[in-house]
C-alpha cells in the first residue's frame, strides 16, 4: 500500500473508520459479556442458590480452555464461510448462551451454556478483531488495532454496570437476557452494514486476507519465546484482575479497594489511547518491555506497602498497560513474520496464552487461601510480569 493512501478514509469498498468503529463495538460486546462479566455471573448465580462458587469457578476455567481450543476451529470455518458470517454467528451464540445461564436447570446444562459462550468468544474476541483490522490496515495497523481494542476496556465501564443494574432492578433472568439481546442486535446491525465484502477488501500486500489454507507455522525459538512472554504476562494480569478486590480489601479496606479497581479501568483506557498515538512509530519489543515492566512496578508497590496511596498508584500502573499487552502480539506478527503468517501467528499466541491464563484466577485464589495474605499472590504476579518484560527484549537469531 502506498504511503499517500489514508487507510482510515479510503473506501475498500468502505472507509476504514467504519471498520474500526465496528471492531471497537465488537470488543465492547465480547469483553463485556465474555470477560468482565464472568465475576457477575458467579456472584448472582451463586447468590440465587442454584450453583456453588467452586462449580461456577470451574465453569469459568472451562470457558477459557474451550475458547482457546475453539480458535482453530473458528479459523477453519472462516475460510469456508467468510469472516463476517462467522462473527455474526458468534454474536448470536454468545448472546444466546449468556441468556441461557439464567435459565439452566442443572450443572450439565450450565457447562453447555459456558461451552456456547466459549465458541462465541473465540469467534468475536481478540483474534477475530485482530484479523479483521489486519484485512483492512497495513501501514496504520497499530493505531487502528489499538483504537479497536479500546472497546475491551470500555466494556468494563459500560456493560458491567448496566448488567448489574438490570439484574438488580428486573431480576436475574430478565436482566441478563435483555442485556445480551441489546448487545447482540446492535452488533448484528453494525456487522451487516460495516463489514461488507471485508474478506475481499484487503490489499495484496496484507497477508491477513489470504485465501485457502494458511501456510504451515513451525515452532522455532522466536515463536516459542513470543508465545511464552505473552502467556506468562497474561497469566499474571488475569490472575490479578480477577481477584483484585479480594486482594486489595485486606490491605486498604473496601472503599479504597473499589476506588483502585475503578482507576485501574480508567488508566487502561488512557494507556491504550497513549500507545495508539505512537504505536506505528515505536519499536514493538521496547513497547512490550515497557508495558510489562510498568505492571511489575505496580505489583512491587502493592507488595511493598499497605498505604492507600501506594496501593492505588500500583493499581493505576498495572492498569496503564492492561489493554496494550493484548494489542502488541499483532505488532510482532506483522513486523517479525512473513505476511501470510500474520493470521496463524496471532491465533497461536492467543490460543496458548488463553490456555495458561485460564488457570490464573484459580491459582490466585488458592495461593491467597493457602497463605492467608494477598502478599504471596501479588509477589507471584510481580515475578511473572518481570519475566515477561525480560523475554520481550530477547531477540533470537532468525534462521
Amino acid at each position: 500500500m502506498t504511503a499517500d493512501i489514508d487507510e482510515f478514509t479510503t473506501p475498500r469498498p468502505i472507509a476504514g473508520w467504519r471498520v474500526v468503529f465496528t471492531t471497537f463495538c465488537m470488543a465492547v460486546g465480547a469483553w463485556g459479556l465474555g470477560f468482565y462479566s464472568l465475576s457477575v455471573y458467579v456472584q448472582y448465580l451463586s447468590a440465587a442458590g442454584r450453583f456453588s462458587v467452586p462449580l461456577l469457578s470451574t465453569a469459568t476455567s472451562y470457558f477459557f480452555l474451550l475458547g482457546a481450543a475453539a480458535l482453530y476451529g473458528v479459523e477453519a470455518v472462516v475460510r469456508r464461510l467468510g469472516r463476517r458470517r462467522v462473527v455474526m454467528g458468534g454474536v448470536v451464540l454468545m448472546a444466546g448462551s449468556v441468556s441461557a445461564l439464567a435459565w439452566v436447570p442443572n450443572a450439565g446444562w450450565l457447562f453447555v451454556a459456558y461451552g456456547g459462550m466459549a465458541c462465541g468468544w473465540a469467534a468475536i474476541s481478540g483474534t477475530a478483531i485482530t484479523q479483521i483490522v489486519g484485512e483492512w490496515f497495513d501501514r496504520r495497523r497499530g493505531l487502528a488495532l489499538n483504537l479497536a481494542l479500546t472497546g475491551a476496556s470500555a466494556s468494563g465501564v459500560f456493560v458491567v454496570p448496566a448488567l448489574v443494574w438490570g439484574i438488580d432492578h428486573v431480576g436475574l433472568a430478565a436482566g441478563m437476557t435483555t442485556a445480551a439481546a441489546v448487545i447482540a442486535v446492535a452488533l448484528l446491525v453494525l456487522l451487516y452494514f460495516n463489514l461488507v465484502e471485508a474478506d475481499r477488501a484487503a490489499p495484496p500486500s496484507s497477508g491477513a486476507a489470504a485465501t485457502g489454507a494458511p501456510p504451515a507455522l513451525r515452532f522455532d525459538a522466536r515463536l516459542t519465546l513470543l508465545c511464552a512472554l505473552f502467556a506468562i504476562g497474561w497469566l499474571a494480569q488475569v490472575a490479578f484482575l480477577a481477584q483484585q478486590l479480594p486482594l486489595l480489601v485486606p490491605k486498604v479496606g473496601t472503599a479504597t479497594a473499589t476506588l483502585a479497581v475503578a482507576l485501574t479501568t480508567v488508566s487502561s483506557l488512557l494507556g491504550r489511547l497513549l500507545l495508539a498515538s505512537i504505536m506505528d512509530r515505536v519499536d514493538h519489543r521496547r513497547a512490550t518491555f515497557a508495558s510489562f515492566a510498568l505492571q511489575a512496578c505496580g505489583m512491587a508497590l502493592m507488595v511493598a506497602s499497605d498505604a492507600p496511596a501506594w496501593v492505588v498508584a500500583g493499581s493505576c500502573l498495572v492498569g496503564a498497560s492492561v489493554g496494550n499487552v493484548i494489542t502488541l502480539p499483532a505488532m510482532f506478527a506483522q513486523r517479525e513474520f512473513a505476511p501470510p503468517l500474520y493470521g496463524p501467528v496471532v491465533t497461536r499466541i492467543w490460543s496458548i496464552g488463553q490456555v495458561l491464563f485460564a488457570f490464573g484466577p484459580m491459582a490466585a485464589g488458592l495461593l491467597q487461601s493457602a497463605t492467608g495474605s494477598p502478599q504471596a499472590t501479588l509477589l507471584a504476579c510481580f515475578v511473572c510480569q518481570a519475566a515477561a518484560a525480560v523475554l520481550a527484549l530477547v531477540r533470537p537469531r532468525r534462521r
